[in-house]
Order: C-alpha cells, then sequence, then structure tokens
C-alpha cells in the first residue's frame, strides 16, 4: 500500500513539473477562451454600477425613447387655412387631445402684389393666383398707395414673411415683396395635446405643408399673453 502511494505521489509530481515546464502545452479552456481570458486579466478596467444607478440608466434610456410632449400649439391660421389643416390632422386621430381657439394678432409685414392700377388687372391677377393653387388673399380697395394691389398675408415677423413669399415663389409668383402694414386680424391656433414620439414625427411631416406657421409650447405662449 505504502509503494502504492508512493508511486502515485511520484507520478503527480511528475506531471505537475512537466506542465510548469511546457512539456504538455496550453489546456483546451485556454485555448477556446481566449476572450474570458483576456477580461480576467483587465479586471481593474471593469466599472460595477449599484442597483440604483442600473435603474436610473435603464430609466433614462426608456424615457428617451417614450418620450411625450405634454402640450404643443400651431399657429396662427387664417380663416381660409384653417379647414385644409383640420382635414390633415384627422390622419392623426387626436380625438379630444386636439383643440382649438381664436387669438386677436397685431401684424407689421404684408407680403403683397404692388397695386396693378385697376380692378380688372387685379381681378385678372387673382384669378391666375387661384389657378396655381393660392387661395389665401384679397384685393386691397383702399385709397392707400396699395389700391387695387394684393394682399397675400400679414406676419408678426419679418421671418415668417419672408418663409411665406419664399414659399409663393417657389409656386410661381414673381412680383409678390415685403413691405410694412399694421394689421390687427383674428386667427386660429391649435392646441395638441400628449403627443409621443411617433405622433410628434406625424405632424412634423403635416406642418411642413404649412411652412408660414409656428409650432411653440403651449405654456410660454400662454404667458407671452399674459
Amino acid at each position: 500500500m505504502l509503494r502504492f502511494f508512493f508511486w502515485t505521489l511520484l507520478l503527480i509530481n511528475g506531471v505537475l513539473l512537466a506542465y510548469n515546464f511546457g512539456y504538455l502545452g496550453n489546456w483546451s479552456f485556454e485555448l477556446h477562451e481566449p476572450q474570458r481570458m483576456k477580461m480576467e486579466q483587465d479586471v481593474d478596467r471593469l466599472q460595477l454600477l449599484s442597483a440604483k444607478a442600473a435603474i436610473a440608466l435603464n430609466e433614462s434610456s426608456v424615457k428617451k425613447d417614450d418620450e411625450v410632449i405634454a402640450c404643443l400649439e400651431v399657429g396662427n391660421f387664417s380663416p381660409t387655412e384653417v379647414t385644409s389643416f383640420e382635414e390633415k390632422l384627422k390622419q392623426l386621430s387626436f380625438g379630444d387631445r386636439q383643440s382649438k381657439s381664436t387669438v386677436a394678432e397685431v401684424a407689421t409685414n404684408m407680403v403683397y402684389i404692388p397695386s396693378l392700377g385697376n380692378k380688372d388687372n387685379a381681378e385678372k391677377k387673382a384669378a391666375e393666383l387661384r389657378r396655381i393653387g393660392i387661395n389665401d388673399f384679397f384685393i386691397v380697395q383702399d385709397q392707400s398707395d396699395m389700391r387695387w394691389g394684393i394682399s397675400l398675408g400679414v406676419f408678426k415677423t419679418e421671418e415668417a414673411a419672408k418663409s411665406h413669399l419664399a414659399n409663393l415663389n417657389s409656386k410661381g409668383v414673381r412680383t409678390a415683396r415685403i413691405g410694412p402694414r399694421t394689421v390687427s386680424a383674428n386667427k386660429i391656433v391649435f392646441q395638441l395635446h400628449s403627443l409621443t414620439s411617433e405622433e410628434k414625427k406625424s405632424f412634423d411631416l403635416i406642418k411642413a405643408a404649412f411652412p408660414a406657421q409656428e409650432t411653440r409650447d403651449c405654456q410660454s405662449q400662454a404667458e407671452s399673453r399674459k
């Protein structure tokens, strides 16, 4: 029995000695798991997160994907534009999350076609505008220098007026220009509530057809009207 233990220990020591000198090559797990071995060697580069930090990171990711806009306002629409915009909004099925109201707007920037000299010329130009799909205008008939000219819209800011003028130019209206003119009028604003990120993307596609309109946060706009 003693001889058996002696030779067994001698054999084990011989195997260990051979392994230490590299005579037995690499073990199989070193060949098949090099990435795991490398990670064990770089353990000082690993960073452990607390449960609280991991939850916060996950909630941040979810919030980014599912962010909801509390209230978005778009306007200000002239009465002739309202129907067209409402028809397009129906595609999004906002239901009772959609509302509209009337606001008084004082505009000082007019997009217009200068006086055409007389009523006949003005009406002929008006007919040309309708043929290319422009219906939001009126013929000026007061006693000012603009008599028998055509107003194509009035805007609070010069930037909005320039945007509208560029849109008209793209449709073939070449004689329009921007000038100062103070006009007070009732306009329509729409408010859309609880928009998801996907609904906001769909809304932006609809809004692109109305470049003269502004989009803003409902709360900030309400405070500006106080």
